[in-house]
Order: structure tokens, then C-alpha cells, then sequence
């Protein structure tokens, strides 16, 4: 179990049962690795956190349902007691756990159960693969105190300026005062060491319920109660129409872990979305806008998917969070150096030192023309975003960088964080070329504003076509045949790779780029030549669960199986399609979400369990027309 919330300095603090990461090891990739997959190794070695653990083998899987912010666990032990447990966080960011254990056995069961608080209260580490300036960490210092009376507990750290409070309680009279200690200590190096046993009896037909509540307390700031967007509670079963259990799982699960564990408010008006709230839970705009389409097209189609009162909330709250996440991408994100930075806090800080990556700059915009053009009365906010300055300067400094003799634009980095051999990045400058063109439409609609004029975003888009156009078609050495390259210098020299990170190349056929006469080909090539064993570093066929992935993390990612998905599905190649479909399924989560990168023989996760970004893309697949016949069965 990890409990994590807001922090106005910090970003986001986590009470967790691992220590606190190494801060002299933020270069150490193998290191930085190992930490990130601390929590998953946790689940795989059934290794309990903290709270209340019920030490008592189960005889089957739990039987688990996600409700709002609402988690279900039920299941049976070995000597016959049912188990189940609900945890919830309410709109004050309270968390909440209820046990219930009872039998129907007829004589009394003995159980043991421990209330574990070994715990840890840390800043999150922010610790990267790619490091792009870390950020010091806190010294750990827990300072646990108790108190007999009233069950009650908390945890504070000092240095972070930021504790919790807890209570546990129970309806079983012989463990009342579970917590029996009046005391204070410090823990300098490493989560408290805490645990209060107990034998209960469960007698037949008497339940035992135990209570245990976390409250966050950051010093000087209380609590924010989150804004109720739901107009009644949602019923205790939603009625889904999608009969493809997989489909369902994905769409639902991603929906929720979005909306419930990906959006911080910082106020009332703006929102941080994170990519992941265990690993790296910072904003950036790439991911961010990707999960952001993935509730617009929901916000589209739910209806078909879902019962209508479901439906009617989920939109009510999805059209506030997406304005939300603008809010904060336009006014909080700050912009030292007037570019977006490659990631940020959710407090609005950049994580990372002045790296330029072309397309964060894009991204922002981009999601501003969605919300416009899918979400009902946002004209007023739009416009005002428009007017007040906040993308022109965007705009110029693209143009400041621009290259002045093949009028390409540069970046220090590609999608994937990674340095960049030449400065010119190709997907990259489709998606610059898409951003310009849909800025132009944007302007049409509602009128210029200084230099924001929709004549010059389109001479600004011809201008961005024509000199990739130029500049980025080559011979392939390897294929003897005309594609686009991954980078390029601007005089003549190219390197040749496809990376699961670029979306925008799998768009540029649909989005308008690549969609007639030659250049059509082109793509199709490049596309071609990406999705297999000729593209060196990218794609990794070994295995039942091989496929694209990146030299950022070597092997197959889940975000590379889209792209072969949608590939085959846009070239009509079905068996393709349906194989790329059931990579997918085979290295899912129980909860639809899914892993950076799997093993290749395994289909298990090699890197960053709960990552966003690929359930946002094929969730937003599923949910439009593109994979009506790939599901085995009647989608509705």
C-alpha cells in the first residue's frame, strides 16, 4: 500500500513502506531501475504493507471491483473466514480502509491479524533514467508518536514540513486498544517499525470490522476538499454495454486510474496531471496530452459504452478536469526560460534543467484545440487563453530557434528523454506541422489576436511541410528504398529508427501529412521499416510477446503494440492487427493498465508498472470505430 498526496513545495509526499531512494544515486540508471520496481516486487512477493494484515491464506484470487475512488477486495482464507475490504479516499483526501471478516462456519475461527505501521513518510524521488538536473532530496527523519487512548497515531518528517494523522478502530472488544503504547520516537534512516498482533475470535454469524483512517496534514496548508462533480452517487453496479471483457477492462480501468490517481489539484481551477503516481509522478506535456484525448474521446463515446446517469457524470467531470489541466499548463507550469520544460512538479516547478524538447511545446496547444473543437460551451475559455498571451511567446521562440537555411526547427532531446545525434527530429516537426495547422483553424473560428494570426499559422505550416518534406526524405542504406529518417542534420546525413515514442509518425497519414501521391509511400515505408527486425535498436522480435519498443528501454512496450495494431488496421492487414491485439491483452494488468516495457518471452513487466500512456492510446482505439472487428465479440 502507498498513500500519496499534494504538497505546494514538494510536489507530491508519499507514505510508503520502502525507504526513502538513495539521493547520491540519481545517475545510477541501475540503481534508479531497482527502485522504481520495489513496489511491484512487493505484490509479486505477496509481501503486505502497512495497515491492518490478515494472516491467513486465501484459497483463491481476490476478487477485486474499482469504483470511483473506491476499492473492493474480497476472498476466502484457508480456515474459512470471508475477508473484504473496502478502501476509499473521500473529497477531503482522507484515506480510509474497512475490514470485515466473518464466517458461516459453525463454531468460532481463531484468526490472527496484525496491524502493521511500518512505514515511511518521503518526498517523491523524481529519480529518472535519463536525469535531467535532480532535485535534492530531504534528509528522512520519521518522528512516530502513539497514544493508547483512542487508538490514534501519527507520522511527521520534519524536513518536509508535512505529516499524517491516523486512527484505528475495531467492534471487537478484545482488541479495543490494539495501539497499547503512549510513545515518541524517531527514525532517522528508514520507515518506522511498528506492528501491534492480536488473535481474534470471529464467531458465526458476528462479524468483526476494523477501521483504520490516514489523514494528510501539510503544515501551513490545510487540506483542499476535492470539488464534487458527480450530481448523485454513481449506482453500485454501472451499467457497461462493451461485452469484450478485455475491451471493458481496458476502457474502465484506465478511466479511472486517470481521473482518480492522475489528477492532482493544486486549486479550485487547475489540476497537474501525473504520468504515474508510483515511478515519476511529474507532468509532461507529450504524456499528458495523450491522456488527456483518451478522456476526450470517452467524453465523446461513453454514452455507447455506458449507462446514461454514468455517462452524464463521467463527462461533467471530465470536461472539468481537462479545462483544470489547461489551467495549470497555461498559467501554473512555469517558463524560466519561456519554453516548456521537458517535465514539471505538481506544484508547477520544472523538474528538470532548461532542456529543450520540440514537442512539449506543441502538445499544450494541441490539447487547447481539442477541448474547442469536442467540449461543449468552451469557447469563452479558449478565447481567453488566446487573448492573454500566453501562446505567442511559444511561437516566437520556436521561430528564434529555427534554422535559418533549412528552416527546420531543433530540439536537444527526442520523445524518449534521449540526447539527439543530429538536431532535427522528424515526428517532431509532424506534429509541429499539425500544431500550426490546427492553430489555424483555432484562429479562423475565433479571430486573430496580435501576432496569433490564422494566415500566418498556415504559411507557418507549409513552411514546417515543405522542409521536412525536403530535408527528411533519404534512401535508407539498409532498404535501398525512399523514407523518412529519424534525425537529420539539414546537409545531408540521416540516421534511420523508429521508436515507440513516436506517435506522430503513425498520425501522419490520418492527421492529413503523409496522406496522398508519393509521399504517401513514403510513409508506408517508413512505417514498414519500423515494425521490423531491419529497424535496429527499435524493434525486438524475439519471442511470443516481441515487437517495437526503444533504445530508451530495450524490448517491447505495450506503446509499440499500438502502433503495429493501428498500423495494420489503417493498411487492412487484419491478421496483423488481431496478433498486435493479442500481444496487448497478454500483457495486461488485471486492471487494464499497463507496463512501459515487458519481457519479450514473458510478457511481463521489465520497467514502470503503472504507466498511462499506453492505456490512454489504446483505450482511445477501443472506444473508436478503428476496432470494431478486432474484439472477439459484438462490441455493444
Amino acid at each position: 500500500m502507498q498513500f500519496g498526496f499534494y504538497h505546494p513545495l514538494h510536489g507530491v509526499v508519499l507514505l510508503s513502506p520502502l525507504e526513502q531512494f538513495d539521493g547520491n544515486r540519481f545517475y545510477d540508471p541501475a540503481y534508479v531501475r531497482s527502485y522504481r520496481g520495489r513496489m511491484m516486487q512487493l505484490i509479486k512477493d505477496c509481501t503486505p504493507g502497512f495497515g491492518l494484515q490478515i494472516h491467513d491464506s486465501p484459497v483463491h484470487c481476490p476478487e477485486i471491483s474499482i469504483q470511483r475512488d473506491r476499492l473492493k477486495i474480497s476472498y476466502q482464507t484457508q480456515n474459512g473466514i470471508q475477508v473484504q475490504r473496502v478502501t476509499t479516499v473521500s473529497n477531503n483526501g482522507e484515506f480510509q480502509q474497512k475490514t470485515v471478516l466473518s464466517t458461516t462456519l459453525p463454531k468460532g475461527v481463531l484468526v490472527p491479524v496484525v496491524l502493521s505501521l511500518e512505514m515511511s513518510l518521503n518526498r517523491a524521488s523524481y529519480g529518472q533514467l535519463t536525469e535531467g538536473g535532480p532535485i535534492p532530496l530531504p534528509k528522512t527523519s520519521n518522528v512516530f508518536r502513539s497514544c493508547a487512548t483512542g487508538s490514534t497515531f501519527s507520522l511527521c518528517n520534519p524536513n518536509l514540513d508535512a505529516g499524517i494523522e491516523g486512527m484505528f478502530w475495531t467492534n471487537c472488544s478484545s482488541i479495543t486498544n490494539l495501539i497499547s503504547e503512549n510513545t515518541e520516537q524517531t527514525y532517522p534512516q528508514g520507515p518506522v517499525k511498528k506492528r501491534y498482533p492480536a488473535m481474534v475470535m470471529i464467531m458465526p454469524d458476528l462479524p468483526v470490522t476494523f477501521y483504520l483512517t490516514l489523514h494528510p496534514n501539510v503544515q501551513g496548508h490545510p487540506s483542499r476538499p476535492k470539488q464534487h462533480l458527480w450530481s448523485s452517487e454513481p449506482p453500485s453496479f454501472p451499467l457497461w454495454k462493451l461485452q469484450d471483457p478485455a475491451a471493458l477492462n481496458i476502457i474502465r480501468g484506465n478511466l479511472e486510474y486517470i481521473l482518480g490517481n492522475c489528477m492532482i489539484p493544486i486549486s479550485e481551477h487547475s489540476t497537474c496531471v501525473i504520468t504515474d503516481h508510483v515511478a515519476l509522478p511529474l507532468g509532461w506535456n507529450r504524456d499528458n496530452y495523450w491522456q488527456v484525448r483518451f478522456l476526450i474521446e470517452a467524453f465523446q463515446r461513453l454514452g455507447h459504452v455506458v449507462d446514461p446517469c454514468t455517462a452524464k457524470n463521467y463527462r461533467r467531470e471530465i470536461s472539468h478536469q481537462v479545462k483544470s489541466h489547461l489551467n495549470w499548463v497555461f498559467h501554473d507550469a512555469q517558463r524560466p526560460h519561456i519554453f516548456w520544460h521537458r517535465s514539471y512538479l505538481a506544484n508547477g516547478v520544472p523538474k528538470d534543467g532548461p532542456i529543450f524538447q520540440l514537442d512539449q511545446q506543441c502538445y499544450p496547444i494541441l490539447e487547447l484545440c481539442d477541448f474547442f473543437e469536442f467540449i461543449p460551451d468552451s469557447e469563452t475559455f479558449v478565447r481567453g487563453i488566446i487573448e492573454e498571451n500566453t501562446i505567442s511567446p511559444i511561437i516566437e521562440i520556436l521561430l528564434a530557434r529555427r534554422d535559418p537555411q533549412s528552416k527546420l526547427f531543433p530540439t536537444d532531446e527526442t520523445p524518449g528523454d534521449d540526447p539527439v545525434e543530429f538536431p532535427f527530429h522528424f515526428s517532431s516537426h509532424v506534429l509541429v506541422w499539425y500544431m500550426f495547422k490546427r492553430l489555424s483553424e483555432l484562429l479562423r473560428i475565433l479571430g486573430d489576436s496580435g501576432t496569433l494570426q490564422s494566415s500566418r499559422m498556415q504559411v507557418l505550416a507549409k513552411e514546417t511541410f515543405d522542409a521536412t518534406i525536403s530535408h527528411f526524405v533519404a534512401q535508407n542504406p539498409k532498404t535501398k528504398e525512399n523514407m523518412f529518417a529519424y534525425l537529420t542534420d539539414g546537409t545531408g546525413q540521416h540516421v534511420f529508427y523508429h521508436d515507440a515514442n513516436d506517435i506522430p509518425t503513425l498520425f501522419a497519414r490520418e492527421w492529413g501529412f503523409a496522406s496522398t501521391g508519393e509521399i504517401s509511400g513514403v510513409w508506408h515505408r517508413t512505417m514498414q521499416f519500423g515494425l521490423s527486425v531491419g529497424n535496429d535498436g527499435g524493434y525486438y522480435a524475439d519471442g511470443p510477446f516481441g515487437g517495437l519498443g526503444s533504445v530508451h528501454t530495450r524490448g517491447p512496450w505495450p506503446l509499440g503494440y499500438f502502433q503495429e495494431l493501428v498500423f495494420a488496421e489503417m493498411i487492412g492487414n487484419y491478421a496483423a492487427r488481431d496478433n498486435a491485439w493479442g500481444r496487448i491483452q497478454g500483457t495486461m494488468f488485471s486492471d487494464g493498465l499497463f507496463s512501459e516495457a515487458v519481457d519479450s518471452y514473458t510478457g511481463e513487466c521489465t520497467s514502470k508498472a503503472w504507466f498511462s500512456w499506453p492505456g490512454s492510446m489504446i483505450g482511445a482505439a477501443l472506444l473508436r470505430d478503428r476496432m470494431q472487428t478486432v474484439l472477439s465479440r459484438e462490441r455493444y
